[in-house]
């Protein structure tokens, strides 16, 4: 099957329908989570916790001890004490929580947390901790004059409101909406997580992904005790869907029934383990479930992702990257063409080529024809034999797929320019024909093999060898065993902060600020934050400088492709 368009409106709806038609998912509108108690206590709290807005919706007014004056969305209590109420820390200063259950209490020791401050810099033991019950007037007097429940007063940062009782009210009511220590997937003081795997896993994949993920979180998990003051034991349930991810959301939904979990660790998917993933992504977001750095390249980096953490932007960034790419090397007069062949029945190749043709149709190759070919039309031979120098290749196949296409089909003699996913075909350029390889540049969003292989395998082969289990045999393999035990370690990080106070908002949070833990990947960079849900954001593009033993090298720097 072959379509053809101009860049543009048209040419999107175009490829969208056949590269996603076959494969029967589409992107859901993103959704936020809802105030859905219709108390209008709750619903002014929220607008006054979130936005920062009084009731008469016009932005809060509030300064500091310092001077400095806060207004509106910058006054806005979720500003420090973020949208689970459970606070955090600012410089060595701890921000207390006040979520409803917490605020309402008596201060309790916390569960003990690792600084992030300078060397000599010690954290100072909040007040919080030991203080008596608020009420509301006196949860009022703090807001208002920065009189703590215990009559200190608070700490200077803390802006001093002007707040009447309707609005402090209000606030209170919000904020028992936070629920902290009650979530689905916890139970007699135990934590129920799952990972994902599919029944089409090669051995070796269940080895490297799910095995070593359940081997690492046992480990890691607090001790099963009796003991309601202490962190809740772990319990991981290996839920294996069937292959084909049609299925998946209706499997899905069966599992979180019959087991509710807390969050979802980890995920090999497909023969490889790093296969589809939408259909599970759309599952955490309806369900507000938390679920860590599977193991896949099925990345829609316009898909909502707001409970959804990724290694990197997958196929999305190479999308955007072969993007990149056409407009720095087009030629003095332009593109003729770009030709996309591409296996629809491919979750991340159709994908990739869907992100690619977005990027296309717009910017300096808005207008250029874009081709959509299949790999196993019956007319390649012939539309291939047709281009020349301003014409350009983009290949959206899997390894196997694309060593017999290569193989198959002879390069054009006027050599247009071909790009192919470094991570369709699992960073291995033997998958290029050797006649092809003079022509095609990889998109290579890792650290150069010679670079990642080593560091990757040293820092999860300790781990490995204490256990006495072996390191994987193949490059690939090696990956996803890095992968995985960094997946174990920055959700057991989290976890751990995260104690008896058990909130799936909260646990998004502290995964935020967990990417110390992510000790085993590829990536040169790797980085999560506030809002951030792609680890690592840059590729390199990489040309082959020796084609006969498939070396590749950098074309340029490492960059960051939007």
């Amino acid at each position: 099957m072959t379509r053809q368009r101009r860049t543009g409106g048209t040419a999107r709806a175009v490829g969208w329908c056949l590269l996603s038609g076959a494969l029967g998912w589409a992107t859901p509108a993103r959704t936020h989570t809802p105030v859905t108690d219709h108390d209008p206590d709750i619903a002014l709290g929220a607008q006054l916790y979130r936005d920062g807005l009084g009731a008469d919706r016009r932005p809060l007014q509030a300064d500091r001890v310092s001077g400095v004056s806060v207004q509106g969305r910058q006054a806005a209590c979720i500003q420090c004490h973020r949208a689970s109420g459970m606070g955090g820390a600012e410089g060595s200063t701890a921000v207390p929580p006040i979520a409803g259950s917490v605020l309402f209490a008596p201060g309790q020791p916390a569960h003990q947390r690792t600084a992030r401050v300078f060397a000599r810099l010690a954290r100072q033991t909040p007040a919080s901790e030991s203080r008596p019950a608020y009420a509301l007037d006196t949860l009022q007097r703090a807001l208002n004059e920065g009189i703590a429940a215990n009559g200190q007063a608070m700490d200077p940062l803390m802006p001093r409101y002007r707040l009447t009782e309707d609005e402090v009210r209000a606030i209170a009511a919000y904020t028992t909406t936070m629920q902290v220590g009650t979530a689905p997937g916890y139970a007699e003081h135990t934590l129920h997580l799952a990972t994902i795997e599919t029944s089409d896993n090669l051995p070796a994949v269940r080895q490297a992904g799910p095995a070593l993920l359940a081997r690492c979180l046992a480990e890691r998990s607090p001790p099963q005790a009796d003991d309601p003051g202490g962190p809740p034991a772990w319990t991981l349930h290996r839920w294996t869907l069937g292959p084909d991810p049609l299925q998946w959301s209706n499997e899905l939904a069966s599992l979180q029934h019959d087991q509710p979990v807390f969050a979802i660790v980890s995920g090999t998917t497909g023969p490889t383990g790093r296969g589809p993933w939408q259909a599970v992504q759309q599952h955490c977001e309806r369900e507000a479930l938390p679920c860590v750095l599977p193991n896949t390249a099925a990345v829609d980096d316009l898909q909502p992702s707001d409970w959804t953490f990724h290694f990197s932007r997958g196929i999305s960034l190479d999308a955007a990257a072969m993007a990149s790419a056409l407009t720095e090397q087009a030629p003095a007069d332009g593109w003729r063409a770009v030709h996309l062949v591409v296996d629809p029945q491919d979750e991340a190749a159709s994908l990739g080529a869907q992100r690619l043709l977005d990027h296309l149709a717009s910017g300096p190759t808005a207008g250029v024809l874009v081709v959509v070919h299949r790999p196993d039309a019956a007319d390649t031979a012939v539309w291939l034999s047709r281009l020349g120098a301003r014409d350009a290749l983009a290949l959206w196949l899997p390894a196997p797929a694309l060593q017999d296409w290569t193989a198959q089909h002879t390069v054009p003699a006027s050599g247009p320019r071909a790009l192919v996913s470094g991570e369709l075909i699992e960073l291995d350029p033997q998958s290029v024909s050797p006649a092809w390889r003079g022509v095609t540049q990889v998109t290579w969003p890792y650290d150069p093999l010679e670079r990642h292989l080593p560091r990757v395998a040293r820092n999860v082969g300790q781990w490995l060898d204490t256990h006495q289990l072996p390191l994987a045999e193949t490059p690939a393999l090696i990956r996803l065993q890095g992968h995985t035990y960094s997946a174990c370690e920055v959700a057991a990080n989290a976890l751990r902060r995260m104690g008896r106070r058990v909130s799936r908002g909260y646990l998004l949070e502290l995964l935020e600020g967990a990417e110390e833990a992510a000790t085993a990947t590829a990536y040169p960079r790797f980085t999560l934050g506030p809002g951030r849900r792609h680890g690592s954001q840059g590729t390199w593009l990489m040309r082959f400088g020796n084609p006969p033993q498939a070396r590749l090298q950098p074309v340029g720097d490492w960059f960051v492709p939007e």
